[in-house]
């Protein structure tokens, strides 16, 4: 059984760190229970930069039981996710730890696996390994994700993308999913449903889509895709029609949707679309409004075409969407 290596940094998350152990400590316990026998079962070590102590995200200090040493080939690095401090401190907190992102891409010349999730997705991307790959983050992240590693095919609305020895999930609390990869991986399917169920995880969610709020797209400066961007969110019931929304704004259609694509990274018509849907999720959660009456007021005619876009976006029709998230 391969051994398990978690790395322990500044600011990662004490339960992102701790709960990889969990997993495995159940999983061992499953495996000893199922076969009767104590060997083959997962081992693991907390290791730091160092080998000194780290502080966690939430101020508590965990002990580390080495340092940063070359792994066997088929050990498994963790790589727990951290606190998001925003922007440049952001970009500042990643280049601090380059001694782990070389670190991770020599092990995984050495023949380890990673895994990553959430902001971690952000230190395995450092690395240069995951470009021509897919990859997932949080979902609130993706855009500067996308941004920041274009060579990367970010799969966004999923909670796990798997590429063997490279695994990334989604939000914190994706790793006990990537965890659960590896106990089926190594002690089989019947072993990793016992630990879903008996640490209830749900295995049955695999997309980050019903969750996703989609992204406005407002940090840039051309003043008219600003203002094109307004009218669309104060008009979401208007039929969208781009000549008639250039001849608003005084522009030719092909000049319209030029600096709109560069400002925004969108059509105005996608954009809308994007737009309208949020509504329908807000007035779905926080209404007891019929899924006619909401496509109505935000812009729609036809119930299976908004049925589609809604399902296409989020991952859920919008009857299962309240079901989940109505209050």
């Amino acid at each position: 059984m391969p051994k398990v290596y978690i790395v322990a940094y500044e600011d990662c998350y004490a339960g992102s760190l701790a709960n990889p152990q969990d997993l495995y400590f159940v999983a061992n316990s499953h495996w000893r229970e199922q076969y009767q026998r104590r060997e083959g079962v997962f081992e693991w070590q907390v290791l730091s930069e160092d080998g000194g102590p780290v502080k966690t995200a939430s101020g508590m200090r965990i002990a580390a039981d080495g340092g940063l040493n070359d792994l066997a080939a088929g050990s498994i690095v963790v790589v727990p996710a951290m606190n998001y401090p925003g922007g440049k401190a952001f970009s500042l907190k990643l280049a601090s730890l380059q001694g782990v992102i070389d670190w991770l891409s020599r092990q995984y010349a050495n023949g380890c696996i990673i895994c990553a999730h959430c902001t971690s997705s952000f230190v395995l991307a450092e690395t240069g390994l995951l470009n021509g790959l897919s990859a997932t983050t949080s979902w609130w992240l993706a855009e500067q994700f996308q941004r920041r590693y274009p060579e990367i095919q970010l799969s966004a609305n999923k909670l796990v993308v798997d590429e063997s020895r490279l695994i990334t999930g989604g939000a914190n609390g994706a790793e006990m999913l990537t965890g659960l990869l590896l106990v089926e991986r190594y002690m089989g399917k019947a072993v990793a449903s016992q630990c879903a169920k008996t640490l209830l995880v749900d295995t049955n969610l695999t997309q980050q889509a019903p969750y996703l709020i989609l992204p406005r797209q407002q940090e840039h400066s051309d003043t008219l895709v600003l203002a094109v961007q307004d009218s669309l969110e104060k008009n979401l019931s208007e039929p969208f029609s781009l000549d008639k929304l250039a001849s608003q704004f005084h522009v030719s259609s092909r000049t319209l949707m030029r600096r709109f694509k560069e400002a925004v990274g969108d059509t105005p018509n996608s954009y809308l679309q994007n737009l309208r849907v949020e509504a329908a999720k807000k007035l779905l959660e926080n209404t007891g409004l019929s899924t006619e009456l909401i496509m109505q007021r935000i812009g729609y005619a036809d119930i299976s075409s908004f049925n589609r876009l809604f399902q296409r976006k989020t991952g859920l029709s919008p009857r299962l969407y309240r079901n989940k998230f109505g209050r």
